[in-house]
């Protein structure tokens, strides 16, 4: 296992924080998904693009009720997390909440960092009255999936397929209660 890091923070992201995040996204993407998504799709990744995507999504917060939130150790963004009221047709969004995305640098992963914005997320969705959280996955993502069972997820029977670069992958969903 790799040393803890000490002195991280964890913080509500702002616009200013898209480069960053980006940046943690498209290396993380890289890492995570090689041999599942192709090569060529995750050489293709744009950190200017995310960044863009990720002005977008932290200006209108507020509008959708999605909070963000930026991991940095020595004024460095190590990871990020966002969650917010479900998007799933399935469920009640006053209800569910769901951890939209979790990411952390490569050279982070092991650390316990993770599990701190994980449960930064669950803690909100909490106070703002869900009473479930939801997380899509990649269905061949074992190590993310290894982590959200650890921390009390289960499958949940449902299952669709996302767009991965050119292509798309099954995803299949967890859930747990808050």
């Amino acid at each position: 296992m790799s040393e803890r890091i000490t002195g991280a923070v964890i913080r509500r992201a702002q616009p200013a924080d898209a480069a960053v995040i980006a940046r943690i996204e498209v290396d993380s993407w890289r890492a995570a998904y090689l041999g599942l998504v192709p090569a060529a799709d995750l050489n293709a990744l744009s950190v200017p693009a995310r960044e863009a995507s990720w002005r977008r999504i932290l200006i209108g917060a507020a509008a959708t009720g999605t909070r963000t939130w930026l991991l940095c150790a020595e004024d460095a963004g190590l990871g990020f997390a966002s969650a917010g009221p479900t998007r799933d047709d399935d469920d009640d969004p006053g209800d569910v909440g769901e951890l939209y995305t979790i990411y952390l640098l490569p050279a982070a992963w092991g650390r316990g960092l993770g599990a701190a914005l994980l449960d930064t997320a669950q803690a909100d969705l909490a106070r703002r009255r869900h009473r479930t959280m939801t997380i899509w996955v990649l269905e061949g993502n074992t190590r993310a999936r290894r982590f959200y069972e650890l921390a009390g997820f289960t499958r949940d029977g449902a299952r669709r397929w996302t767009r991965a670069g050119a292509g798309s992958l099954p995803e299949i969903r967890y859930r747990r209660a808050l």
